[in-house]
């Protein structure tokens, strides 16, 4: 069990991580960039590094009271993109068991919880079988079934029916199955918790081979009148679907630090070869075009950042708030971090694509972030979640009423330093009740950072002038979006009769409110170091919501020059001194 971080240090456990796996960059290191790539090309799983992080990692999201060694989870979000940057496999290899477990400790017994989490604590594995491969995202389509058994002992179910891509389904001990146990709808599913010879009786023996992530087993079951206990229902009757949606809340937040630690390292190669490259006597880093690309895949890095690690402490303090939160946290970390890779690929040219060479990391840390995009949540799937919510953030536009104690709970999420209550996976919803509390409090906190930033000392004139222009913008593009979003309600069905779509409104929000929490970050932490810049310093503000603000208004286009130069100021000492590209900016081998 990891010992708390302290306040003045919340991520001091991050360096200490990174500090014990050695210099990544070493050829000879198992725990470096060069053995990522031959156990990429070999599709080995990461056996040896799982080991060692996994003591760091397995009950990193188990809180306390029951028996884990959760912090809190931006805490785990952290540890989890020091080790992930080094083999983005090591994640699923030694926290897939995330969503079955928080299944169980947010609904399950006693009894299922302690099994649960001494199973983990032991370096064993729970799986999640939820998807079938003839319905994909159609999750009220599927078929496998939980019929209640007959028989003189009058209890338990029988399975039948085929689940796939269930993660380390070759080696998990246990596995949580949502079956149809009703008719239609929702409340037709409950979850069972399978475990010992159940599970190895079910193994289909089928394996699925994905591009990315090619050590870790995504593997299919198949049940056959399989005879389940009575006592392995997790939760109530109907409430299969429910539980696993919540805890899926939790699994998006968590997966964004696997594309963090993705992007991350995709960074730290392009920007080794762009130093390294002399063109016309001076290092390729010096040039306009390799420059402009690096601080427009560092701009949107630094972007998803935010998301995540609010989102992540969101958890403890608005748990109400995750349904949005942990959607707009996934999207823009999977979207940016593809888009923050194929900056850094024209940076590298060919030497992307090589599988040999101190390069060849990143060709692996580019597919495995595709893998992130598609499992837990595909696109499309949150997406929509997404656009499930624009009508009740719509209808409370203009209000600042996010009721009782929201805006002391968006404090605590916003400034890092402070303490987060103990997380309580049972206060997940599946949807929040009125506004959102960062975009309804945005105009206040908008004309305090302008006012900060205009008449303080809080950034040069030139600084001050931008991040004026961009909040007032942010203002007006989440007013609009709102009121789009009454109007396309208001106007009925669509051309085709169905229900209005909303998904490239769902879309520009996760952008928007990616932006808003950028500007929440700076005003709660305006005391504190960010980025590791001195405190108060809003250099990085501007530039980080030129890059988001471009793509919510469609433009998908590098910083202007005067913000990749100011952006370049902010994150050359990152690089240069082996921080991580973070808000916190913990200290790296």
């Amino acid at each position: 069990m990891r010992a708390a971080a302290s306040a003045a240090a919340p991520y001091a456990a991050v360096t200490e991580l990174d500090l014990a796996l050695g210099d990544p960059r070493d050829p000879g290191s198992p725990y470096g960039f060069a053995a990522m790539a031959r156990r990429d090309a070999g599709e080995a799983f990461p056996r040896e590094l799982a080991e060692r992080v996994g003591p760091w990692l397995r009950t990193a999201f188990v809180p306390a009271g029951q028996g884990g060694d959760l912090v809190s989870l931006d805490h785990t979000l952290m540890l989890v993109r020091a080790a992930a940057r080094r083999d983005p496999a090591v994640m699923p290899a030694t926290m897939f068991s995330i969503t079955a477990a928080v299944c169980v400790l947010a609904a399950g017994s006693a009894g299922q919880r302690e099994r649960v989490v001494r199973l983990l604590r032991e370096g064993g594995s729970v799986g999640f079988a939820l998807s079938e491969a003839e319905h994909g995202g159609d999750l009220l389509a599927n078929s496998c079934t939980a019929a209640p058994a007959s028989g003189e002992d009058g209890g338990g179910y029988v399975l039948d029916g085929e689940k796939w891509l269930v993660g380390l389904g070759e080696r998990c001990q246990a596995l949580l199955v949502v079956a149809r146990t009703g008719r239609r709808g929702p409340g037709a599913f409950s979850a069972l918790l399978l475990e010992g010879s159940e599970v190895d009786k079910a193994r289909s023996g089928i394996r699925q081979r994905p591009a990315g992530m090619r050590g870790v087993d995504f593997a299919g079951f198949r049940f056959e009148g399989l005879p389940v206990r009575a006592d392995a229902l997790v939760g109530q009757p109907g409430h299969g679907l429910e539980i696993a949606m919540k805890a899926m809340q939790v699994v998006r937040t968590m997966s964004t630090g696997c594309s963090l630690a993705c992007a991350d390292t995709g960074l730290r190669l392009a920007w080794d070869f762009a130093r390294e490259r002399r063109v016309g006597g001076r290092g390729a880093d010096g040039l306009p075009y390799p420059r402009r690309e690096l601080a427009t895949a560092a701009a949107l890095v630094l972007a998803a950042d935010v998301a995540a690690l609010t989102a992540a402490r969101g958890a403890h303090a608005l748990p109400q708030a995750q349904s949005l939160w942990s959607s707009v946290a996934k999207r823009t970390a999977t979207d940016f971090a593809d888009e923050a890779l194929a900056r850094c690929a024209d940076v590298l040219g060919t030497r992307s694509l090589l599988r040999d060479g101190p390069y060849a990391a990143f060709d692996t840390v580019r597919r495995d972030n595709a893998v992130v995009r598609y499992i837990d949540t595909s696109p499309v799937a949150n997406t929509r979640l997404v656009a499930a919510q624009l009508a009740r953030l719509a209808g409370a536009a203009g209000s600042a009423d996010d009721g009782d104690g929201a805006q002391d709970a968006l404090g605590r999420v916003f400034d890092l330093g402070a303490a987060l209550p103990e997380a309580d996976w049972d206060r997940l919803r599946l949807s929040g009740r009125g506004g959102d509390p960062v975009l309804s409090r945005l105009p206040a906190v908008a004309a305090a950072v302008r006012h900060a930033v205009t008449e303080g000392a809080a950034a040069p004139v030139a600084d001050a002038a931008r991040i004026v222009a961009r909040t007032r913008e942010l203002e007006c593009a989440v007013g609009g979006l709102l009121h789009d979003v009454s109007w396309r309600l208001g106007g009925g069905k669509d051309q085709d009769g169905g229900p209005p779509e909303l998904g490239h409104l769902a879309e520009r929000l996760c952008l928007l409110h990616t932006a808003a929490s950028c500007v929440h970050l700076w005003w709660a932490c305006r005391d504190r170091s960010l980025f590791g810049l001195p405190p108060g310093d809003a250099g990085w503000l501007s530039p980080v919501l030129t890059a988001v603000l471009d793509r919510a208004g469609g433009r998908v286009a590098p910083l202007p020059d005067a913000e990749a130069r100011r952006l370049m100021d902010v994150v050359t000492p990152l690089y240069e001194e082996n921080r991580m590209f973070s808000c916190a900016a913990p200290h790296l081998a």
